[in-house]
């Protein structure tokens, strides 16, 4: 396999992705009361790789990133740079313009019983649908083929795929019974949507899998337009999709999530805290339990849940009222594994490239339930 075969199109991403440490996972237990109880919801053609780009992104697909630190010269365009973790502390490499900020997680795996390694990928992918997010969901359906790609090249014994949109609020378009707030869009409509049905699914579920021809789906799933609530959720969506009762047999996330794969959930929003929006960006939003409701659905095993952000975070020249999402922001960068990124960049290839090795990481070193 050469990097041809990846056919990952990236386009100059300006400054270096830095790397930090975060913090251990919860413990096993939680999942048995989320069980029980459940959760309150409180930017293409491909351009060629540079010289650059080609060196960091090849030693994430190997699996290399976590351990090897690449050393920038005179007009690389991406570099990967990791920190030293040897005394199991937390260091941050903070350059003051950073557009990509990727944690690898830590490199040491829990020793645990039984066969290490994930059987498939559950992909969550929380669509903002308000109305200044029509070229943020153009952005993400470029950058898909090439994301998809390298993971099916970089991951070779994982063969299957669970593909589902949420969107930022209750979905009005959505199909008859599936408009609440964290259920699987299936059908799209409004300003700036594809404006179709996009099943039925292959094998009849309400996402997509390895069945479907991915790269000609996602788009029909992932373009949910802009004509949704000002008001955005995305985060309580993200934990709502989770619920069991939406999980369960009949509803509308039926077998979305599987005890054998590892999930991860990848947030493009705008959303800005404002006083006059109470959604999940304003200050006073309780957000104590997003983090706990995502690990509590992976059994409690942090290391399971790979989480990506596309949110309002360093570069701000799309917003129109150009404020970090602290909240937003917080949830992101609460787990083992993440990667935060604008949402302005004009390309999130870049980015996308750089989370293959903490997605690799995380596969490697998870232990199905059961």
């Amino acid at each position: 396999m050469t990097l041809d075969d990846l056919e990952f199109p990236v386009t100059n991403a300006a400054s270096t992705p830095t790397t930090n440490r975060a913090r251990t996972g919860v413990q096993r237990d939680a999942h048995a009361n989320w069980r029980a109880g459940g959760r309150a919801r409180s930017e293409g053609a491909s351009s060629p790789w540079s010289m650059a780009f080609e060196r960091a992104a090849w030693s994430c697909v190997v699996g290399l990133c976590a351990c090897t630190a690449t050393t920038a010269s005179p007009g690389d365009p991406f570099v990967a740079s990791v920190g030293d973790s040897s005394d199991g502390g937390s260091e941050e490499h903070d350059d003051g313009g950073d557009d990509v900020l990727l944690d690898l997680g830590d490199d040491g795996g829990d020793p645990g019983s039984g066969p290490m390694g994930c059987n498939g990928i559950d992909f969550l992918f929380v669509i903002d649908d308000s109305k200044s997010m029509a070229m943020q969901q153009e952005r993400l359906v470029a950058s898909f083929p090439g994301f998809i790609s390298a993971i099916q090249a970089s991951l070779v014994d994982v063969t299957s795929y669970h593909v589902g949109v949420v969107t930022s609020d209750a979905y009005a378009y959505n199909q008859v019974g599936c408009k609440g707030l964290g259920d699987l869009v299936t059908v799209t409509g409004g300003m700036d949507s594809s404006a179709q049905n996009c099943g039925p699914f292959v094998q009849g579920n309400r996402y997509a899998t390895e069945a479907d021809d991915l790269v000609n789906t996602f788009p029909c799933m992932a373009k949910v337009g802009s004509g949704g609530e000002n008001s955005e959720f995305p985060i309580s969506a993200a934990v709502a999709s989770l619920e069991p009762d939406k999980l369960a047999p009949g509803a509308c996330n039926d077998g979305f999530v599987r005890d054998d794969s590892i999930l991860v959930i990848v947030v493009v929003t705008d959303d800005p805290p404002s006083e006059l929006d109470h959604d999940d960006s304003h200050p006073m939003t309780d957000t104590s339990g997003w983090h706990d409701a995502v690990v509590a659905a992976k059994y409690g095993n942090e290391a399971a849940a790979v989480v990506v952000g596309f949110v309002p975070w360093n570069d701000l020249s799309c917003l129109p009222y150009a404020k970090d999402s602290p909240n937003v922001i917080d949830f992101v960068q609460s787990f083992e594994h993440n990667a935060i990124a604008s949402v302005c960049m004009s390309d999130y290839s870049a980015t996308f490239a750089s989370t293959i090795a903490a997605i690799q990481t995380s596969c490697e070193e998870f232990t199905p339930v059961g």
